[in-house]
């Protein structure tokens, strides 16, 4: 008869035993609830409609000022560009710009920047930027704004955006002639696309602090002028003075985003004007669609979320986000019309030009950065939107299954182990422990060194590349960096063959995985929600699947073959391979196999290059994080077996 005092008794043993035997149910039940959750998101009872949360931002939705005169010279400018342009078919025109600049008044200014290829050699490329500064008449230079242009030259491979900058020009002609400005306008023609945007922040934000920039890829240099502190900015990408629609684009760098009060105040404004606008808005052709309203909202809500995983901006705005000012981008695409209908040059950019007043009255009006709309959202249309408190339960709801199973791994650990031991006894040997002391006597010096030379293994992937010895290599830089990265994968894949864990050394490295998996997805699903719920989606499956008990062998080989396939490397493969089948489907399997082979290699070096340079931290994630939880991963998917093997071996011995 047992003790009332004996803890066997406890209730809550038996709950934490019977949910242990539960626990694959339990966590798929969890995983299906997050997956559910989110899709119930597209339906309009899950999202809310936009509004204008700052008052302040009223101003820009008066009657505009700005008239037909301004078009007229949008037009004359854009001649005189294109008659430049045939001069500098690989440069940009600095001399016309800045002459323009000077031309209506503002204070111009050259930047220089210089970057050293990290693949390079020591080799350098050179560049300049060219901006001009409206001060505020009604106030000393203590806050500003950015209109910025990119210029492209005639043999850029990249879509032709020449009328962004005469249309710049033109609004900067017309701001110079209002008194009404509170904060420095300042208008900024960038090249070498985003490297000349980071190159010019940089420099503006950072470049009296740079003492010592000789280890520096990206040399910024020095500004001769500043303005104030920068509030926000918007940057012009137009194709053409005709316009069809306008796209505004949001990402930013690592998947952050502009408040969500400017993307409203950006559409408000575009259809008082009259011009149709959108977030990833398409031409209307391809709008037509006989999708239902929540297909067309899902289908919204995955295009965004795959454009923020990559962490990587789809225009220049995206890099002011690290520095906290909000920005966005409005692409303006071309109009194809009828040749027999004919067009209206001389009034076609006015909307336009009063969109882009329109907006720059609304922010001159700040009196604080934006701070009352939301940072974290997710689009579902142009008048719908999902908030953080809504979508995080989803991913929420897909980690907790980790530290469910952690916690109830940890509680019957002592008899999973005494398993082990039974295992080997009944082939001949006798336990030597008692199930009581178990949880004392497991290998935690082993499991940490172990952890510690998984987690050097990633390490490794994002400083061996860079190495001087490696550039030295007669290797380009994408086989070199592939060459790597196949290397430390191939370590992790024979490190379980070569190194042995102690008895209850995989019971431990599986709680230990469950936490840092854990750890992992909510950290980075704070900082970047489309990575950390992709990757959840895809690899919690096989989190929970994993079992260091010995079990079914076509399920253990099943979890062997599943681990293999979400190898870092291999789903980067994957995902190429797709986006090169939708890309090229004139190509055969044979020629689309290597061809992405060889443009996931460049994927992994153009990674690893915006790093270094932009901030971007994917190569980092992938290196430090996933690959270890990788290795980790296929640990516990191939050394059980060899664990018992061992066990029985030392039992019998005895």
């Amino acid at each position: 008869m047992g003790l009332l005092s004996d803890p066997s008794l406890s209730t809550h043993n038996k709950l934490v035993d019977n949910l242990a035997k539960h626990v694959r149910k339990l966590c798929f039940a969890l995983y299906t609830a997050g997956v559910v959750w989110f899709l119930c998101l597209a339906m309009p009872e899950f999202n809310h409609g936009t509004y204008l949360s700052e008052n302040a931002l009223s101003p820009g939705l008066v009657y505009p000022e700005i008239r037909i005169e301004a078009n007229r010279l949008a037009v004359q400018l854009l001649e005189e560009l294109q008659r430049e342009r045939k001069e500098h078919q690989s440069t940009t025109p600095h001399a016309w710009i800045a002459a323009k600049f000077q031309e209506f008044g503002l204070e111009t200014h050259t930047h220089n920047y210089t970057l050293r290829y990290p693949f390079g050699d020591g080799k350098e490329f050179h560049g300049k930027n060219i901006y001009g500064i409206l001060r505020a008449p009604r106030i000393g230079s203590t806050e500003g704004i950015v209109f910025s242009a990119p210029y492209r030259v005639p043999s850029s491979v990249h879509v032709d955006i020449t009328p962004s900058v005469p249309l710049l020009l033109a609004f900067a002609d017309f701001a110079r002639r209002k008194n009404y400005w509170a904060k420095d306008l300042i208008f900024l023609v960038t090249e070498q696309e985003q490297l000349g945007m980071q190159a010019w922040l940089e420099a503006y934000h950072d470049g009296d602090k740079e003492s010592d920039s000789s280890d520096a890829y990206l040399r910024a240099g020095n500004l001769p002028a500043r303005a104030g502190s920068l509030q926000a900015a918007l940057n012009i990408e137009v194709q053409d003075l005709e316009v069809d629609y306008i796209d505004v684009k949001i990402e930013g760098l690592n998947g952050k985003l502009p408040n969500l009060d400017m993307f409203n105040l950006v559409q408000r404004i575009m259809a008082r004007e009259g011009v149709v606008s959108g977030y990833k808005h398409t031409p209307r052709k391809k709008r037509r669609s006989h999708q239902s309203n929540y297909e067309q909202n899902l289908r919204q809500m995955l295009a965004m979320l795959s454009s923020q995983a990559s962490g990587v901006p789809n225009g220049n705005h995206g890099l002011f986000h690290r520095y906290r000012i909000d920005a966005l981008t409005i692409t303006a695409s071309k109009r194809v019309t009828n040749a027999n209908v004919k067009s209206n040059p001389t009034s076609a950019a006015v909307p336009l030009l009063k969109a882009i007043e329109g907006i720059a009255r609304s922010l001159n009006n700040l009196l604080e950065r934006f701070h009352q709309s939301f940072f974290f959202y997710v689009i579902v249309n142009n008048d719908r939107y999902i908030s953080i408190g809504d979508y995080m339960p989803a991913l929420i709801a897909l980690v907790a299954c980790t530290f469910i199973k952690a916690y109830l791994t940890w509680s019957t650990l002592d008899v999973t182990v005494a398993a082990t031991q039974s295992d080997a006894k009944s082939a001949g040997g006798k336990s030597t422990l008692a199930a009581d002391t178990m949880k004392l006597s497991l290998p935690y010096g082993s499991v940490l060194i172990y952890l510690t030379f998984v987690l050097l293994i990633g390490y490794c992937g994002n400083v061996l590349p860079l190495q001087e010895y490696f550039s030295k290599l007669p290797l380009s830089a994408a086989p070199l960096t592939a060459s790597i990265l196949v290397g430390l994968n191939a370590i992790g894949f024979v490190l379980p063959f070569v190194v042995t864990l102690p008895p209850g050394g995989l019971e431990l490295l599986h709680i230990g995985l469950l936490l840092i998996y854990g750890c992992a997805m909510i950290v980075i699903g704070l900082l970047n929600f489309s990575l950390g719920f992709f990757v959840a989606v895809i690899s919690m499956p096989l989190i929970i699947a994993l079992n260091t008990k010995a079990g079914d062998k076509s399920m253990r080989n099943l979890t062997c073959v599943w681990t293999l396939l979400l190898n870092p490397l291999v789903i980067i493969y994957i995902i190429v391979l797709i986006m090169s089948f939708y890309q090229f489907p004139e190509l055969t399997a044979l020629q689309l196999l290597p061809r992405a082979a060889s443009a996931a290699m460049d994927a992994a070096t153009f990674a690893l290059i915006d790093s270094v340079i932009y901030g971007n931290w994917l190569y980092f994630v992938v290196c430090t994080i996933f690959l270890p939880l990788w290795i980790i991963s296929w640990t516990l998917a191939v050394g059980k077996r060899r664990d018992v093997e061992i066990t029985k071996t030392k039992l019998k011995t005895n």
